[in-house]
């Protein structure tokens, strides 16, 4: 039965249900983890049922619960007694059988019903917007922006600063000295303008020729705007071009000051090193040479009475590693203790490599054994129980057949010997009328038959009470299997809380 938990519990954690792996029993199950694995299976086999997988923590609710599971498994075709205290008061046996017939009825690899899930993520809902975003922009019809209308905006003839085109203008070459006349102009046509407005107010009324003159002057006033405009953007053209200029030159003089700088730093360098070397003074070049020179001659000195000590102190090294010198014989044992070393390292290193091999298979082995919970193992496992059981089968009917050979023997025996006594108790009734020694040996034989039926009866009688004590002790198994008296202290606690419940409503 470990064999057969095993596989429930291992089915059961592939429905995502919670067990932990210290559990290798169903009886250790709590109720509430053995409703919702009833429900998941329920749900699995037929997802369009709709079961509670968690109990609630009324006991009428809870019954109503597990009587709504018993009977969606008697509607699967569960043929057996189930019920509500299948799952709340569970008996081991019934409760075994129950996912035994749910664990067949689930769908086989790779035919498991897929069911959409609402996401519940952030991210899982985040994606699924944008991808419903860009089907969305993908079945719409793309319209280029050079087919759209472009918005100009515009006041009259004048077009707004920043949408007018500058390569639009028509660019006129005039100087300072022509903007300033046509200034001029425009000034005087407005003083003209007004004195005729004032002086001549009445005749304006009047004649007709007067509106074509102001025309005229409007149109000479706008002709002269536009030129105007025209000439403000070339000199804010010319601005810029200076401006930009003047940028330039600003960046060329602040990298000729940084070169400067770099200059200096540099000759300050040369003083540096002219400081050290001994010269302080700037005087003529011979002096300068001379002065170098000398100090060169020092260095040379300097380096040749280094090298004297150097060599002395070789010298020095080379006596104390020949008196620091191994022998020849200390040499050969130093060489042997290393070949050794050497051998032993190899031998060391052979047994680390069969030892890695051996942990790589290990390791193999049980990464197999550990992703190989799988239906088909299980399923061999089942083959050899059934193969087992089949042999046990065997064994079984061999041991009857030999049971009734020698019942049939003992019944032979048992006839020989009524036959054998009833011609000894012929032949001593014969003699027992003439022999007192013979009656004696009647009186015998018909004891010891009644001694030996009395024997063989107590035998019998034993044998049938070893019978019945075996079944006792079967009986005795099924009922603690059951568990009557933990069934009962529950049902006493859920009576219990059934009072309170009604008291309080």
């Amino acid at each position: 039965m470990e064999e057969v938990d095993s596989i429930i519990l291992h089915f059961l954690r592939q429905l995502n249900i919670d067990i932990s792996d210290e559990i290798k029993s169903i009886c250790e199950l709590p109720v509430e983890t053995i409703t919702e694995a009833t429900s998941k299976c329920l749900i699995t086999i037929n997802p369009s049922l709709k079961v509670p997988t968690k109990l609630p923590s009324g006991i009428s609710h809870r019954i109503e619960v597990a009587a709504q599971i018993a009977s969606i498994c008697k509607d699967l075709g569960y043929k057996n007694d189930v019920g509500y205290q299948t799952f709340l008061y569970y008996n081991e046996a019934e409760l075994r059988q129950v996912f035994m017939f749910l664990i067949e009825r689930l769908p086989s690899e790779g035919k498991h019903t897929t069911v959409k899930k609402e996401p519940t993520n952030k991210k899982s809902l985040l994606m699924q917007n944008i991808s419903s975003k860009i089907a969305e922009e993908l079945n719409s019809i793309w319209i280029p922006p050079c087919c759209g209308q472009p918005y100009i905006k515009t006041a009259g003839d004048f077009k707004d600063p920043k949408d007018f085109n500058l390569h639009t203008v028509n660019t006129i070459g005039l100087t300072d000295e022509e903007i300033i006349q046509k200034l001029q102009k425009i000034k005087d046509v407005k003083t003209s303008s007004s004195l005729q407005s004032t002086t001549d107010g009445e005749k304006v009324m009047v004649n007709d020729d007067q509106p074509t003159a102001v025309e005229d002057v409007k149109i000479e006033i706008n002709k002269s705007l536009k030129e105007l405009k025209e000439t403000a953007i070339i000199l804010r053209q010319k601005l810029d071009t200076l401006e930009s200029e003047r940028n330039v030159m600003e960046v060329e003089y602040s990298q000729a000051q940084k070169s400067c700088e770099r200059a200096e730093a540099d000759l300050m360098n040369v003083q540096n090193i002219l400081n050290n070397i001994g010269i302080t003074e700037f005087e003529s070049g011979e002096n300068i040479l001379d002065k170098v020179q000398g100090s060169i001659n020092l260095l040379h000195r300097k380096s040749e009475e280094l090298t004297s000590r150097n060599l002395s102190l070789k010298v020095d090294i080379d006596k104390l590693k020949n008196s620091l010198s191994l022998t020849e014989s200390e040499r050969t044992k130093c060489k042997k203790i290393l070949i050794n070393l050497k051998e032993n390292a190899k031998s060391m290193k052979e047994e680390y490599e069969k030892k890695e091999e051996m942990r790589d298979q290990l390791k193999s082995n049980y990464d197999k054994m550990k992703g190989g919970n799988k239906r088909s193992i299980y399923t061999k496992r089942i083959m050899e129980i059934i193969s087992n059981v089949d042999k046990q089968n065997l064994e079984i009917q061999k041991i009857l057949e030999d049971t009734r050979q020698l019942q049939k023997e003992i019944n032979t025996l048992e006839g020989q010997l009524d036959r054998c006594f009833s011609i000894a108790d012929e032949t001593l009734f014969k003699d027992a009328k003439k022999d007192d020694q013979a009656k004696k040996a009647y009186k015998l034989l018909a004891l010891l038959h009644s001694e030996c039926n009395t024997i063989v009866s107590l035998v019998n009688d034993t044998g049938t009470l070893a019978r019945d004590i075996v079944d006792l002790e079967d009986n005795i198994k099924a009922e603690t299997a059951k568990r009557t008296e933990d069934t009962l202290k529950r049902v006493q606690v859920d009576l219990a809380q059934m009072l309170k419940e009604s008291n309080h409503v």
